[in-house]
This record gives structure tokens, C-alpha cells and sequence, in this order.
């Protein structure tokens, strides 16, 4: 294991070369319901879209941590039971956010349904260690395209269920329990993985629990949810310079350091949350970076994305959805594209460097965009979506072919975990720079548009009120002509205002640039070979007759040598 320790494990949970997997293996209904269940988990993904900045945020912090506890507890104690639970989690979120009454109960079921995203986003794992190396590119490219109607028309879909259903955005908590009970289903039938008593031959549940890491899970739980709490409150609850926000900010921070120090300095005298052998693979930890970074500046247009098009381009919610679409529609395109290609083209490296470019060149391309541009704005946003994909399959990929099988969970969540811990640094900081410059360029392109047109000087305070509610009729002194002046001033305040979000995404461009140079090849590991086996005594069966028909030919051949 990445810690240095063995364990003895059971034969006939480990995998093969694909010509000595028993036949039927890959059309058998445990192969193609843990298949299905990949499918289902990618539209759990989805949920409703709100600006309530807890809701938004216990979700972050619930995967933050969750990916990396959970990937590393299934590689201990067996995938199954893992992802069952975390699924049935979601389906109590979906429960409580579909008969929500209040803004609290919409925390806690985004609460449930953050630490549960852990388990239902685990198919890169599930799928993963079940088929050959070489293909595992393309099973996650073909499970990326099943989240088409979800992943990329979700916009529409959530804003059509908005307007004319009766029940509205609790839609989307009921499909979560449709998908949630559809996806237990399949795991408790079709899905079985090796157990734990055959990943750990001759050890109890319970000698395997003593060795925990007790001190690291808590200074890691503590030390994200101080440090994501901060930036919530940073510019929304509290000012950014507040004590309240610089202090859970610092004590935070310090406490991940604290964390990485006791894991990687061999304070942590059991089986370690994170082995300190990890960070030392350089592959690896460029995988990781790329990926994170790339997240990083993905979310400046997620984030910004509809608020780009509502103001500058068009106010039709429908519209507005079907225009957000590009950016569900480029990453699952970079994400089936570079699943092939990591099977059939060479040179991993030189495509991520050629992403990273892309990326860089059109991220920093956003810079031009203004209200007359728009068909620049969707392909700009369009390419680099794509170029995004690109890496973030590629590294969910790759991550679970740098390390020995029995950590890929582990792999998988620390990739989990950074990324989420990425994308919320990463949309503070967006969120926060847009504020503050529409807090300075509104006033200053407004208040001369609209005393231009005819708008009293004492009506401007009521009128800046009016463009957060977007509603002008309470406006003393306002009409049509007035109105489109402002519209047109807000515009050109936003546009200005979002050039220097973008502008912030440089830098994060140009270090993903530099740690795509240092991804590893990883040629050498595509081979047929499959990690791990699930569990069927028809399988078993099949591949002890095929060993011995094998030995048999054999010795056949040694007699005929001797003879």
C-alpha cells in the first residue's frame, strides 16, 4: 500500500490480463449494473441552483471532505457498503431539501447531500479497478456522455421546471430520489466487490479500525471546514479585514498545516489519512495540480456564466439556460475526447500542455468580451470548457493508474478533495472581485446616465436599490427612456467589472501550464491488465477451470520438451 504496509488479500478478488478473464465477464449483470450505476451517479450530481450562500457552501464542505475520507476507507474496508451508505445519505438529503420548509433545512439536506456527493461522484474508482488499464480512459469517457441531458441541458432543465411546475426546483431533490433509490437497487444486486475479508485475510473489522489515523481525520475535518467557513463569511456575512474572518481564516489554514505536518513527518504512528509517500510523486502531484487549477478557472466561468448572459446578452430565463449550456456541453466534450485519446494516442503529456494552452488562451481571450460580442463570448467559453474537460478526464484517469490498486481511493479522493478546496478558493475569490468592482463602476457609470436622462439627483439612491431588485417602478421620477440609459450604463459596468475576473484567472493559467510540463507518461501502465474482479461464483469457477486447463498445456509441453 502507499503507506508501506502489506496486506494478504484473497485471490480471487484480484483481476488479470483481459485474455484470462473468465468469458461473459464484461456482458455478465454485475458488470453491467455496476456500468449503470456509474451512469446514474452522474446525474445525482445535480441539484438546484441557489443564492443562498450556506446552501451552496455546506455542499462544498461536505465533499471537501468527504472524497477523501471516503476514497480512503473503501480502499480499508471495501468499496460496497462505502458507496451503499453515502448513496442512501443523498437520498435523505434529497428527502429533506423536497419537503424543505425553511433555509435550514435546505443546509442540512445539501449538508447530506455534499458528504454523499464523495461516494455518488466515486464511479472513477468503481469502474475503475473492473476494467483494463488501457480502457479506462474510455468507459469514463462513455460514462461522461450518459450525463449529457443532465450535464449539459441542466440549465434549461431547472429553469423549465422553475416556471412551469407546480412543485418548481423541488424537482430536482425528487429526481435525486428517484436516481438515489434506483442506484441502491443496482448496488445491492448487481455490485460485488471484494469484501473486506478478502482485502484483509487473517485481520477484523476491528483491528483494522484501532489503526485508523483518529488524530489526522479530525485535524483534516477541522481544518476544511474552519477554512471554507472563512470564506464564506469573507465579503457577504462579514468584511473581508474582520476579525471574524481573518481568524477562522488563519486558524483554518493552520490547522490543514498542522494536519500535513503530524501526516507527512512521521508524528502519525498507524495507517496515515494521506501516506507520506504520497506527495513525493511528482506525477502525481503535477495530476493533481493541473487538474485543481484547471477547476479553478473552469469555475470563473460557471460561476459568472449566467450572470454574464443575463446582463449583457439577455434577460429570458429560458434563454439564459439554454446559453448556460455551453458550459456543461464543453466539458463533456474535453471529457469523451481526451478519454479516447488517452487509450489511443500517444504523448499524454504534449495533449495536457496543448489543453493547458487552450485554456490560457481563450480563459484570458474572456477579457474581450462586451455586449456586442456575443457570439466571441460563447465560443471563447466554449473552447475553453472543452480544453478543461480535457484535463479533468485525464487526471481522474490517470490518478488511478500512477498508484498499486489497493490505493486508488485513496488517489482518487485526495484528487477529490483539492479540487473542491480549489473551487471554493477559487469562486470567493471571483465572487468577491466582482463585487467590489461593481461596488465602484455601477455608481460611476449610473448616476451620470441617469441624471442625463432626466432622472432627479435625489432619486439615485431609490434607483441603485432598484438594480439589485430589478425592479424599476418605485423609482420617484423614472420612465422607459431613463431605464434603457441605466440598463446600458449596468452593462458596461459589468463588463468592466468581469474583464478583471478574468484578468485574475492568469495566473492560475499560467501554473497549470507549467505542472501540465511535469504529467508523467503513462504509456508503460495501459496495459490489459484489470485490478481487481467482482465477486461470482460462476466467475470463480471459470477461471479455476482456465487455470487448470492451462497447467494442464503445461505440463504437456514439458513432457513433449523431456520426452
Amino acid at each position: 500500500m502507499a503507506d508501506g504496509t502489506v496486506e494478504y488479500v484473497d485471490k480471487n478478488i484480484l483481476g488479470d490480463e483481459l485474455h484470462r478473464m473468465p468469458n461473459g465477464y464484461y456482458r455478465s449483470p454485475q458488470f453491467l449494473g455496476t456500468l449503470a450505476v456509474g451512469f446514474s451517479l452522474q446525474i445525482l450530481y445535480i441539484g438546484p441552483s441557489t443564492q443562498i450562500t450556506w446552501v451552496a457552501t455546506i455542499w462544498t464542505m461536505g465533499s471537501s471532505i468527504g472524497f477523501l475520507i471516503v476514497g480512503r476507507l473503501s480502499d480499508l474496508y471495501g468499496r460496497k457498503w462505502m458507496v451503499m451508505s453515502t448513496t442512501a445519505l443523498g437520498l435523505i438529503g434529497c428527502i429533506i431539501g423536497g419537503t424543505a420548509r425553511n433555509v435550514g433545512m435546505l443546509i442540512v439536506s445539501n449538508g447530506c447531500n455534499g458528504l454523499a456527493a464523495a461516494g455518488q461522484l466515486s464511479f472513477g474508482i468503481v469502474l475503475g479497478e473492473l476494467v483494463p488499464n488501457k480502457y479506462r480512459g474510455p468507459v469514463m469517457a462513455f460514462v461522461f456522455l450518459t450525463s449529457v441531458p443532465f450535464g449539459v441541458f441542466g440549465p434549461v432543465v431547472a429553469r423549465t421546471m422553475i416556471e412551469n411546475m407546480h412543485q418548481g426546483w423541488r424537482w430536482s431533490y425528487y429526481l435525486g430520489i428517484i436516481l438515489s433509490v434506483i442506484t441502491l437497487a443496482l448496488y445491492q444486486f448487481l455490485y460485488h466487490p471484494p469484501t473486506f475479508a478478502q482485502l484483509h485475510m487473517g485481520k477484523t473489522r476491528m483491528q483494522q479500525t484501532k489503526k485508523l489515523d483518529w488524530i489526522g481525520i479530525p485535524l483534516f475535518t477541522t481544518g476544511c471546514i474552519l477554512f471554507l467557513v472563512g470564506l464564506s463569511w469573507g465579503g457577504t456575512t462579514y468584511p473581508w479585514k474582520s476579525v471574524e474572518v481573518l481568524c477562522t481564516l488563519i486558524i483554518g489554514v493552520m490547522t490543514l498545516v498542522g494536519f500535513f505536518i503530524y501526516e507527512e513527518i512521521y508524528f502519525c504512528s498507524v495507517q496515515p489519512l494521506i501516506p507520506p509517500s504520497v506527495f513525493r510523486n511528482i506525477g502525481f502531484v503535477a495530476v493533481v495540480t493541473c487538474a485543481t487549477v484547471a477547476s479553478m478557472v473552469y469555475y470563473s466561468l460557471t460561476v459568472l456564466w449566467p450572470t454574464t448572459i443575463s446582463t449583457l446578452y439577455t434577460t429570458d430565463s429560458i434563454k439564459v439556460g439554454w446559453q448556460s449550456c455551453v458550459i456543461g456541453g464543453g466539458v463533456v466534450l474535453g471529457q469523451a475526447m481526451s478519454g479516447l485519446a488517452i487509450a489511443y494516442v500517444p504523448r499524454l503529456k504534449i495533449q495536457c500542455i496543448c489543453a493547458a494552452s487552450l485554456v490560457m488562451i481563450f480563459i484570458t481571450s474572456m477579457c474581450s468580451l462586451s455586449p456586442d460580442r456575443w457570439a466571441n463570448t460563447v465560443a471563447f467559453g466554449l473552447i475553453a470548457c472543452t480544453a478543461v474537460g480535457y484535463i479533468e478526464n485525464i487526471a481522474i484517469t490517470c490518478v488511478t493508474l500512477l498508484w498499486e490498486p489497493q490505493d486508488i481511493g485513496l488517489a482518487s479522493g485526495i484528487l477529490g478533495s483539492i479540487r473542491a478546496l480549489g473551487g471554493s478558493v477559487a469562486q470567493a475569490l471571483y465572487v468577491s472581485i466582482l463585487s467590489n468592482e461593481l461596488a465602484n463602476k455601477i455608481p460611476v457609470y449610473v448616476s451620470p446616465a441617469a441624471t442625463e436622462s432626466g432622472l432627479p439627483s435625489e432619486s439615485l439612491p431609490s434607483l441603485f436599490e432598484a438594480i439589485n431588485k430589478g425592479d424599476y417602478s418605485s423609482v420617484p421620477g423614472i420612465n422607459e427612456s431613463i431605464i434603457a440609459s441605466v440598463e446600458g450604463a449596468v452593462a458596461k459596468a459589468y463588463t468592466n467589472s468581469l474583464h478583471y475576473v478574468f484578468y485574475a484567472t492568469i495566473p492560475f493559467s499560467c501554473i497549470m501550464f507549467a505542472a501540465a510540463c511535469l504529467i508523467p507518461d503513462v504509456q508503460k501502465y495501459l496495459t490489459y491488465n484489470v485490478a481487481k474482479r467482482l465477486q461470482d461464483n460462476n466467475f470463480h469457477k471459470v477461471n479455476t477451470e482456465l487455470n487448470e486447463v492451462e497447467i494442464q498445456a503445461g505440463e504437456e509441453r514439458v513432457y513433449t520438451m523431456h520426452g
